[in-house]
């Protein structure tokens, strides 16, 4: 399966929560939703205790009530399984089903997500609850689709309860078979961890230097066992779902950690939602907006994860207002243009449709300052008149759904690398360090990209549409993987990868073979040396093609072998001189090893020498824009609170207005184009 949205044309939606309403409001609610454009609705993900209010008893009156006016009213919804908000009498009742932390206190009921995911009594309420719900709720046309949960994994994506030290044994066990293979993989023979009984297992404890440290093998092993009870938990729901959702899709919403999306999307969810919120890089706990100049630009990193997931994907919850709850997250208002900037910035990469959280500020709970399309008071606001050029928009360029984000440049990434990365403070901050230097870089060039999910079954048809991978620091790299880069390269790709390559296996061990393993013959070099560069030396360069590049954070020390070509040269340090990129031709391509992390100025050198530019070379742009590119359609973003001007240097046309444009041209201060 493609794992992409099918929708006929761009669709906008909204959640909605008619429970916290009074029922008067509903009818004149699901009209104006229609003037502005809106078709779908979601519901129900937190109405657990509406529909269950007592143990076995199940009450779905209320929600048949509503969808009753929603079928009147012409409206479609996506119905969602109440999960993540477990009553509080299942709480109270049954304290197994609720996670704890790495003391093994527990986490009580009075927020959301208090649960554990492998809970046999948890698991069984979540059993029941959504086969009487698909059973009872599939007879309505209005539901084209079902939601599984709540952003799983958001609240916490760690789990300590006794069920889940039960079943990371039962986990273990499949995986490994034997205690001498787990003892063998896992090197338990140091320090003298050895485990002599199944029993002895558990998940990361309160050591010597803290809670949650341990073994990193069995660190990295916990969260894949983490990933896989969240999959195991939503592939359940998605089961009983499907046996009466006919053609409805069944989706989830948002990307967490600790969760393999691609894993998810084999366990029957159809395709991923995203949940957009540029705002948080306006939040007040965020004075430099902890975003550097990107700000809210950086939530097109966030939507390229999303499309390597669901090439064609949607966004359940898209910024609206200022968001916040009572005691944190608070956040400064929108700008004026920033709404409809940010859905169409969900549009340019992938989205068709788009849903915004939510129709109407709730005037209680915890979440009375997440603000909506409406305001408490109901009435006409600026939020809203954005929303109406937001319709017109999307009637505009309604075709462009099922239309394909383009890319020629993929930025490899995979679960194991940032898993073992999250603990390893050896590679794991390298590669979030490079991977913001390649966006950055490639985001102020103007050339779109592509996050690829680099995985065992990844074959050579899913990577040669791109000109260039980058693939900044595989510290894990199986020999299945690099013979698939080899492939690549072969067939004509240029790749680049970066320091601290290759040492690592599977298991996060470093083997007793050189540097940088599997990638030493498909780049042509040896690492003879490494080092960090330790606070307060001066800054590293590379010396390659007259230019001077940096080689910041970290640096291999380079050999060519296997017939590799030095062609950059450190300068800075002790190893002033010495080999720092190294280049090797197999069959029609190019692999370069870089001995460094990628700062901004490095992938821009990367770039030029490499001849990657921009898909539109016809259009000029400052940097402070954003182009995007969808079939034969390229989306311009203007990011910045000033106007902008560009130069076409050729005729096109803007499909948001019908114009013809050409030359120098000015964009508003959020301004968006759609040019054709």
């Amino acid at each position: 399966m493609r794992h992409s949205i099918e929708m006929e044309k761009l669709t906008l939606g909204v959640c909605y929560y008619p429970e916290h309403w009074d029922r008067a409001l509903w009818k004149d609610d699901l009209q104006r939703m229609k003037q502005y454009g809106i078709e779908v609705i979601r519901l129900a993900e937190f109405s657990w205790a509406l529909m269950e209010p007592e143990e076995g008893k199940y009450d779905f009156s209320f929600w048949d009530e509503f969808l009753a006016l929603t079928a009147e009213e012409n409206m479609k919804v996506v119905f969602c399984t109440p999960t993540a908000t477990p009553p509080a009498w299942l709480s109270e009742k049954y304290p197994e089903t609720l996670n704890a932390d790495g003391d093994g206190n527990l986490m009580y009921h009075g927020m959301r997500c208090q649960h554990n995911l492998t809970s046999p009594k948890y698991l069984e309420f979540c059993e029941k609850i959504t086969r009487r719900m698909a059973e009872h709720f599939n007879k309505y046309d209005c539901i084209i689709g079902w939601q599984l949960d709540n952003e799983v994994n958001c609240e916490t994506n760690e789990y300590y309860s006794e069920s889940d030290h039960e079943a990371f044994r039962a986990f273990l066990k499949e995986r490994f078979g034997t205690l001498d293979n787990l003892n063998e993989k896992m090197g338990t023979i140091f320090w003298s961890q050895t485990y002599t009984d199944w029993d002895q297992i558990h998940l990361a404890r309160r050591s010597t230097v803290g809670t949650g440290i341990a073994n990193p093998h069995m660190q990295l092993e916990q969260v894949r066992f983490i990933s896989h009870s969240a999959v195991h938990y939503l592939a359940l729901q998605a089961s009983i779902v499907r046996e009466t959702a006919g053609d409805r899709f069944i989706t989830t919403n948002g990307i967490f950690g600790n969760l393999d999306y691609q894993k998810l999307m084999e366990s029957g969810v159809d395709f991923i939602m995203y949940d957009s919120y540029p705002n948080f890089a306006y939040a007040m706990d965020r004075p430099d907006g902890g975003e550097g100049d990107l700000k809210d630009r950086n939530s097109s990193f966030n939507l390229a994860r999303t499309r390597a997931i669901s090439p064609l994907f949607g966004i359940m919850e898209q910024q609206a207002g200022p968001g916040g709850w009572n005691f944190r997250i608070h956040q400064a208002s929108p700008k004026p243009g920033q709404l409809r900037l940010w859905t169409m910035q969900s549009v340019a990469h992938g989205a068709d449709f788009v849903s915004f959280f939510r129709w109407r500020t709730c005037s209680f709970g915890t979440e009375i300052y997440w603000h909506g399309l409406n305001d408490y008071s109901n009435r006409p606001n600026r939020r809203l008149e954005e929303l109406s050029l937001v319709k017109a928009d999307f009637e505009a360029i309604k075709d462009i759904a099922g239309h394909p984000y383009e890319a020629a440049v993929g930025i490899l990434c995979d679960y194991d690398n940032e898993w073992d990365g999250q603990k390893d403070v050896w590679h794991g901050p390298l590669r979030n360090f490079s991977t913001d230097g390649w966006f950055r870089s490639l985001q102020k060039k103007h050339i779109p990209f592509d996050f690829v999910d680099f995985r065992e079954e990844t074959n050579l048809k899913d990577l040669e549409k791109y000109e260039l991978l980058v693939y900044p620091h595989a510290a894990i790299l199986t020999k299945e993987r690099a013979e698939i880069l080899t492939q690549y390269v072969a067939n004509g790709g240029k790749l680049v990868m970066g320091c601290r390559t290759g040492y690592k296996d599977i298991y996060g061990r470093c083997p007793m073979q050189p540097m940088p393993g599997e990638a030493a013959e498909l780049c042509g070099v040896t690492v003879e040396d490494f080092t960090f560069l330790a606070p307060g030396e001066p800054m590293e360069y590379v010396n390659w093609n007259k230019k001077r590049i940096p080689a910041p954070v970290f640096n291999d020390v380079l050999e060519p072998a296997f017939g590799g070509k030095a062609e950059g040269f450190f300068e800075g340090n002790y190893y002033d001189g010495k080999p720092a990129l190294v280049t090797k031709n197999t069959g029609k391509g190019l692999a370069i090893y870089f001995g460094g992390c990628f700062a901004e100025e490095t992938a821009d050198a990367f770039l030029e020498a490499l001849s990657i530019q921009t898909p539109a070379p016809w259009l000029v742009l400052p940097e402070g824009c954003e182009l995007a590119k969808r079939g034969d359609q390229y989306f311009v973003l203007n990011y910045k609170a000033q106007s902008c001007e560009i130069t076409l240097k050729k005729k096109v046309t803007d499909r948001l207005t019908g114009n013809e444009i050409e030359g120098t041209y000015e964009v508003a201060p959020y301004g968006v184009l759609v040019l054709l």
